[in-house]
Protein backbone atom coordinates (compact mmCIF):
# COMPACT_ATOMS: atom_id res chain seq x y z
CA UNK A 1 0.00 0.00 0.00
CA UNK A 2 2.60 2.41 -1.47
CA UNK A 3 -0.12 5.01 -2.57
CA UNK A 4 -2.83 6.76 -1.50
CA UNK A 5 -4.95 4.70 -3.81
CA UNK A 6 -4.33 1.59 -2.77
CA UNK A 7 -5.08 2.74 1.24
CA UNK A 8 -8.26 4.22 0.07
CA UNK A 9 -9.35 0.70 -1.85
CA UNK A 10 -8.72 -1.38 1.20
CA UNK A 11 -10.70 1.05 3.26
CA UNK A 12 -13.56 1.70 1.26
CA UNK A 13 -14.22 -2.36 0.56
CA UNK A 14 -13.58 -2.94 5.02
CA UNK A 15 -16.70 -0.02 4.92
CA UNK A 16 -18.79 -1.59 2.39
CA UNK A 17 -18.22 -5.38 3.69
CA UNK A 18 -18.63 -3.73 7.62
CA UNK A 19 -19.62 -0.65 8.08
CA UNK A 20 -22.03 0.76 5.34
CA UNK A 21 -25.33 0.41 5.91
CA UNK A 22 -27.32 1.94 9.26
CA UNK A 23 -30.97 0.92 10.29
CA UNK A 24 -32.61 4.69 11.64
CA UNK A 25 -32.25 4.96 14.82
CA UNK A 26 -29.98 2.14 15.96
CA UNK A 27 -26.39 2.97 16.08
CA UNK A 28 -25.25 -0.69 14.75
CA UNK A 29 -23.38 -0.15 11.27
CA UNK A 30 -23.35 -3.36 9.18
CA UNK A 31 -22.18 -3.82 5.94
CA UNK A 32 -22.66 -6.65 3.31
CA UNK A 33 -20.67 -9.12 5.21
CA UNK A 34 -23.42 -10.22 7.51
CA UNK A 35 -26.22 -9.54 4.58
CA UNK A 36 -23.84 -12.46 2.10
CA UNK A 37 -24.07 -14.54 5.44
CA UNK A 38 -27.86 -14.93 4.85
CA UNK A 39 -27.69 -16.69 1.93
CA UNK A 40 -26.99 -20.30 3.10
CA UNK A 41 -24.22 -22.44 1.84
CA UNK A 42 -22.57 -19.53 -0.18
CA UNK A 43 -22.48 -16.36 1.46
CA UNK A 44 -19.81 -17.51 3.93
CA UNK A 45 -17.66 -18.59 1.35
CA UNK A 46 -17.98 -15.59 -0.47
CA UNK A 47 -17.01 -13.08 2.46
CA UNK A 48 -13.97 -15.63 2.73
CA UNK A 49 -13.26 -15.05 -0.53
CA UNK A 50 -13.36 -10.96 -0.65
CA UNK A 51 -11.42 -10.92 3.04
CA UNK A 52 -8.75 -12.76 1.17
CA UNK A 53 -7.88 -9.43 -0.63
CA UNK A 54 -6.14 -7.97 2.61
CA UNK A 55 -4.36 -11.04 2.82
CA UNK A 56 -2.94 -10.30 -0.79
CA UNK A 57 -2.14 -7.01 0.12
CA UNK A 58 -0.53 -7.94 3.36
CA UNK A 59 1.57 -10.37 1.02
CA UNK A 60 2.15 -8.18 -1.59
CA UNK A 61 3.78 -5.05 0.78
CA UNK A 62 5.77 -7.94 2.14
CA UNK A 63 4.57 -8.12 5.83
CA UNK A 64 5.88 -10.65 8.41
CA UNK A 65 4.19 -13.74 8.85
CA UNK A 66 3.11 -12.40 12.17
CA UNK A 67 1.06 -10.06 10.29
CA UNK A 68 -0.17 -12.31 8.37
CA UNK A 69 -1.39 -14.61 10.89
CA UNK A 70 -3.51 -12.05 12.60
CA UNK A 71 -5.32 -11.23 9.44
CA UNK A 72 -5.90 -14.79 8.90
CA UNK A 73 -7.38 -15.48 12.23
CA UNK A 74 -9.54 -12.56 11.94
CA UNK A 75 -10.70 -14.27 8.31
CA UNK A 76 -11.37 -17.73 9.48
CA UNK A 77 -13.03 -16.47 13.09
CA UNK A 78 -15.00 -14.57 10.62
CA UNK A 79 -15.57 -17.84 8.13
CA UNK A 80 -16.60 -20.59 11.10
CA UNK A 81 -18.19 -18.29 13.56
CA UNK A 82 -20.08 -16.88 10.17
CA UNK A 83 -21.20 -20.14 8.98
CA UNK A 84 -23.51 -20.34 12.31
CA UNK A 85 -26.70 -19.90 11.62
CA UNK A 86 -28.14 -16.43 13.24
CA UNK A 87 -25.00 -16.12 15.66
CA UNK A 88 -23.19 -15.65 12.84
CA UNK A 89 -24.26 -12.42 11.41
CA UNK A 90 -24.70 -11.14 15.00
CA UNK A 91 -21.13 -11.81 15.08
CA UNK A 92 -20.22 -10.52 11.82
CA UNK A 93 -21.95 -7.02 12.60
CA UNK A 94 -19.54 -6.88 16.17
CA UNK A 95 -16.79 -8.39 15.30
CA UNK A 96 -16.27 -6.24 11.48
CA UNK A 97 -13.21 -8.73 10.38
CA UNK A 98 -12.84 -6.60 7.38
CA UNK A 99 -12.70 -3.18 9.17
CA UNK A 100 -9.61 -4.68 11.53
CA UNK A 101 -8.23 -6.15 8.46
CA UNK A 102 -7.81 -2.83 6.89
CA UNK A 103 -6.52 -1.38 9.94
CA UNK A 104 -3.75 -3.70 10.02
CA UNK A 105 -2.56 -2.80 6.47
CA UNK A 106 -2.86 0.68 7.54
CA UNK A 107 -0.97 0.35 10.57
CA UNK A 108 1.39 -1.51 7.98
CA UNK A 109 1.86 1.41 5.52
CA UNK A 110 2.15 4.07 8.46
CA UNK A 111 5.47 2.46 10.02
CA UNK A 112 6.83 0.11 7.94
CA UNK A 113 10.00 0.50 9.65
CA UNK A 114 8.30 -1.58 13.01
CA UNK A 115 7.41 -4.30 10.49
CA UNK A 116 10.28 -6.79 9.86
CA UNK A 117 10.29 -7.25 5.69
CA UNK A 118 10.80 -11.17 4.60
CA UNK A 119 12.00 -12.56 0.95
CA UNK A 120 9.33 -12.17 -1.59
CA UNK A 121 8.86 -16.01 -2.18
CA UNK A 122 8.69 -16.36 1.67
CA UNK A 123 5.86 -14.28 1.80
CA UNK A 124 4.00 -15.93 -1.60
CA UNK A 125 4.31 -19.29 0.01
CA UNK A 126 2.92 -18.19 3.11
CA UNK A 127 0.19 -16.13 1.39
CA UNK A 128 -0.88 -19.25 -0.33
CA UNK A 129 -0.41 -21.58 2.44
CA UNK A 130 -3.06 -19.69 4.26
CA UNK A 131 -5.00 -19.30 1.26
CA UNK A 132 -5.48 -23.04 0.89
CA UNK A 133 -6.37 -23.24 4.95
CA UNK A 134 -9.01 -20.47 4.19
CA UNK A 135 -10.03 -22.70 1.75
CA UNK A 136 -10.01 -25.72 2.95
CA UNK A 137 -12.05 -24.42 6.13
CA UNK A 138 -14.41 -22.77 4.03
CA UNK A 139 -15.23 -26.62 2.52
CA UNK A 140 -14.91 -28.26 5.86
CA UNK A 141 -17.66 -25.88 7.04
CA UNK A 142 -19.96 -26.19 3.62
CA UNK A 143 -19.75 -30.10 4.26
CA UNK A 144 -20.59 -30.10 7.85
CA UNK A 145 -23.27 -28.06 7.30
CA UNK A 146 -24.69 -30.06 4.19
CA UNK A 147 -24.40 -33.15 6.35
CA UNK A 148 -26.27 -31.71 8.97
CA UNK A 149 -28.98 -30.53 6.93
CA UNK A 150 -29.31 -33.77 5.01
CA UNK A 151 -29.30 -35.70 8.40
CA UNK A 152 -31.66 -33.32 10.02
CA UNK A 153 -34.08 -33.60 6.86
CA UNK A 154 -34.18 -37.57 7.05
CA UNK A 155 -35.28 -37.60 10.53
CA UNK A 156 -38.29 -35.91 9.05
CA UNK A 157 -38.37 -38.45 6.10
Amino acid sequence: MNNKKDKKKVTKLAELLDNKFQVPGIPIKFGLDPLLGLLPGVGDWIGGVISCYYLFNATKEQARWSVLLRILINILLDVLIGAIPGLGEVFDVYWKANIRNAEILQELADHPEQTTRRSRWFNWIIFIGLTLIIFAVLFATSWILIASWVMISDMFN
